[in-house]
């Protein structure tokens, strides 16, 4: 058996390949929407790609089952306990499918075969309602029976369970008590099979789909019995909902769009679009036009120098996709800031959170944007000041503080009067800040705060990013508040 995880550090999500050796045919679970990188890995292991699967209708990324059943001849299994996805229903399910590909809605207990490899699905709601874990037996030495693989989707991470808060964004969702109920059903069902059994989880640590995701690629259920606080106070149903619930972000904005893309099957990508290069005068005239939004990947420093209208700070990092579809309106033309080798990787972070591929205007180099003249475009900006002087405005009550943390950095303590606003949040609950003052932005470093700092900046605030973030703060013994 082959078995490839291909992993996007940007959005925490895991994809798997999973290869029959003796057939030289493979299964994709949990594709993105650029499924040309898929195709480019079976190639070089030497298998093609005849199915694919998912385990739910995901809302962190774009899926790439809609593309490769439109491009490719395969199989593409997806849950059939729930309402079905507009495009998957039986109405439209065979519309536009590629000569040789088939739609397989699958049940609990269903069964399907990759060359010799035997997958059946489990039916593991609470996340979503149609979530399906996918279990396999690996094959062991000359034939024998191996170590049962779970495929787990957004069901079980290593050391944490997808949240059942996000199970409202499921078609037709679930109630939250519904949500909470299901899950721990879900994971009752586990107590079955044995300690060894590996899990393959859809995200690792960072993912908004859980709350304390272990930086670890996978795990067995043997580990999870142990360190994972969900898992083990699954029969405890005060415990268990205290668990899975205490501490949840919001879910950030971006995840209702991407579920309406993925309910409607929207994206249907055989490769990424290419993106012109704008020369200085291009550039120019569109980042002078309110519909076109600039999304700057240089780092901070640069960004200060040279600010630009309607410009979103971003740099081409871990926080690089939730930090722009938080950030985008629906209906924004997008022209990148970026080095011409990085665009290609930016481009395809951008698709996956949700961006229209027509939307993308095209870019240009750092270089050519530090020597225009940029008396035209500075605008009001962001000014980074000290936690010295962070303190001095919030003593003298100058400023309206916004703590863009999570919920458990907030709760361990922030400072005095502080409003909660997680920095991908900022574009829905903008309006609540007053303007009749600065703001003030501050996170655990100041990468985040610069993010919020400059995108509040691009709204019309007088912006002060705090530069070093809480700490700092707090250890010079000034004032917090938990």
């Amino acid at each position: 058996m082959l078995l490839r995880r291909i992993f996007d550090a940007h959005l925490a999500q895991a994809s798997y390949l999973v290869g029959c050796k003796a057939t030289g045919e493979a299964l994709v679970i949990d594709p993105t929407c650029d499924i040309d990188r898929y195709l480019a890995v079976a190639a070089q292991e030497g298998v093609r790609i005849v199915a694919v699967a998912e385990t739910h209708v995901h809302a962190d990324f774009v899926s790439g089952v809609r593309g490769f059943v439109t491009h490719h001849p395969v199989r593409a299994f997806v849950s059939a306990e729930g309402p079905p996805p507009a495009w998957a229903s039986s109405e439209s399910g065979t519309n536009g499918l590629a000569p040789g590909a088939e739609l397989v809605r699958l049940r609990a207990g269903d069964g399907f075969r990759v060359g010799r490899l035997a997958f059946t699905a489990r039916h593991t709601p609470g996340h979503t309602r149609e979530s399906l874990t996918f279990e396999l037996a690996a094959p062991g030495r000359e034939g024998a029976k191996g170590t049962t693989l779970l495929f787990s989707g957004d069901f079980l991470f290593a050391g944490d369970v997808g949240r059942p808060d996000l199970g409202a964004f499921a078609t037709e969702g679930m109630t939250l008590r519904e949500a909470v109920d299901r899950l721990r059903d879900s994971l009752a069902s586990l107590e079955e099979l044995p300690g060894d059994t590996q899990v393959l989880p859809g995200h690792g640590a960072g993912s908004e789909c859980g709350k304390s995701i272990c930086n670890i690629p996978a795990t067995t259920l043997g580990i999870e019995r142990v360190i994972n606080r969900a898992l083990r106070s699954h029969a405890d149903a005060g415990g268990f909902e205290t668990a899975v619930l205490a501490g949840n972000n919001e879910p950030p904005p971006y995840f209702a769009r991407v579920k309406r893309l993925n309910e409607a099957g929207a994206r249907a990508m055989a490769s990424i679009p290419e993106v012109r290069e704008l020369d200085c005068a291009g550039f120019a005239a569109l980042c002078e036009r309110p519909e076109h939004t600039v999304i700057d990947t240089r780092p901070w420093n640069d960004y200060l120098d040279t600010r630009l209208p309607y410009a979103i700070s971003a740099p081409f990092e871990r926080s690089f996709g939730p930090t722009v579809a938080n950030y985008l309106e629906e209906d924004d033309r997008v022209v990148l800031i970026a080095e011409k080798a990085k665009v290609p990787d930016i481009v395809r972070v951008l698709l996956r959170v949700g961006v229209d591929p027509a939307s993308i205007e095209g870019f240009i180099e750092p270089r050519a944007v530090s020597a225009l003249a940029t008396g035209s475009f500075a605008t009001c900006g962001v000014d980074d000041i000290t936690p010295v002087r962070a303190h001095e405005l919030v003593e003298h009550g100058a400023v309206t503080v916004v703590d863009v943390r999570t919920c458990s950095e907030f709760g361990a303590g922030h400072l005095p009067g502080a409003r909660h606003i997680p920095y991908t949040h900022l574009r829905a609950r903008m309006d609540d800040l007053p303007r009749d003052r600065p703001v003030l932005c501050y996170c655990r470093s100041g990468n985040r705060s610069a993010r919020a700092s400059a995108f509040l900046a691009r709204a019309g605030f007088e912006a002060l990013n705090m530069r070093g973030g809480y700490w700092p703060y707090a250890g010079r013994g000034f004032s917090v508040e938990k």
